[in-house]
C-alpha cells in the first residue's frame, strides 16, 4: 500500500506542499523535518517539490511568510477601512474576533511562526520578525491615534505605550492558547473592555 497522502484535487500541488510543510515544520522544527517527509505527506515526488519551491530554505521561509502575510492583511483590513462611523472599540473587537477565528481555523501557521521566532534552531533560515512586529505595531498605533482624534481615547497617554499595552494583552492570550487554553467566545469584548476601562475604581 502506498504511503503517499491522498491528493486534494481542490488545491494546487504547490499549496498542498506548503500546507503539509507548515504542519511538519510546526510540529518537528526546522532541522528534524526532511524534504522527503514533506513530499510523502503532500503526495508528490521530491523533484516536484523542488520544482515548486526550489529548496528547503525557500519552502520554510514561504511557510512563515504565508502566515505572516495573512496576519498583516487581517490587521490592515480593520485599520485601513475608514468607511462609516465605526468606533475604535468596535474595530478592536472585530479585529480580535477575526484574529481568534483565524487561529481556530488555521492553527498550524501561528504555531510555526511562534516556534520559528521564539525558539530558532541553528542554521534555521533568517526571517525578519522585527520588521514584521514594527509593521503590526504601526497599524495598531494608527488605529489608536484615530481614536484619540475622535475623542474616543485619552490624548494624554503615549500612543506607543497604548499600542504596546494592547499587544501585550493579546500576546499573553496567544501564549495561553498555544498551551491549550481555549479562546472564550466573549474574549474579544473582555480584552477591549479591560484595555479601554482598566481595572481601577472610578
Amino acid at each position: 500500500m502506498s504511503s503517499l497522502a491522498p491528493i486534494d484535487s481542490d488545491a494546487s500541488l504547490a499549496d498542498r506542499i506548503l500546507r503539509h510543510a507548515s504542519r511538519l515544520f510546526a510540529e518537528r522544527g526546522w532541522a528534524a523535518t526532511s524534504l522527503r517527509e514533506i513530499a510523502e505527506a503532500a503526495g508528490c515526488t521530491k523533484p516536484a517539490l523542488y520544482y515548486h519551491w526550489g529548496n528547503k530554505e525557500a519552502l520554510f521561509t514561504a511557510c512563515i511568510r504565508s502566515e505572516t502575510d495573512a496576519l498583516t492583511a487581517l490587521i490592515a483590513d480593520h485599520v485601513e477601512d475608514e468607511v462609516g462611523d465605526v468606533s475604535v472599540a468596535t474595530r478592536l473587537v472585530g479585529g480580535l474576533r477575526d484574529f481568534f477565528a483565524h487561529l481556530e481555523r488555521s492553527p498550524t501557521g501561528m504555531r510555526l511562526v511562534t516556534r520559528a521566532e521564539l525558539r530558532p534552531e541553528p542554521n534555521q533560515p533568517v526571517f525578519d520578525f522585527a520588521s514584521l512586529r514594527d509593521k503590526h505595531h504601526e497599524y495598531i498605533r494608527t488605529l489608536l491615534a484615530r481614536g484619540v482624534r475622535r475623542g474616543e481615547l485619552r490624548g494624554d497617554v503615549d500612543l506607543d505605550d497604548m499600542a504596546h499595552a494592547l499587544s501585550g494583552m493579546i500576546d499573553q492570550r496567544l501564549q495561553l492558547w498555544l498551551h491549550g487554553e481555549p479562546l472564550d467566545h466573549d474574549l474579544p469584548e473582555r480584552i477591549v473592555h479591560l484595555f479601554l476601562h482598566g481595572v481601577g475604581t472610578p
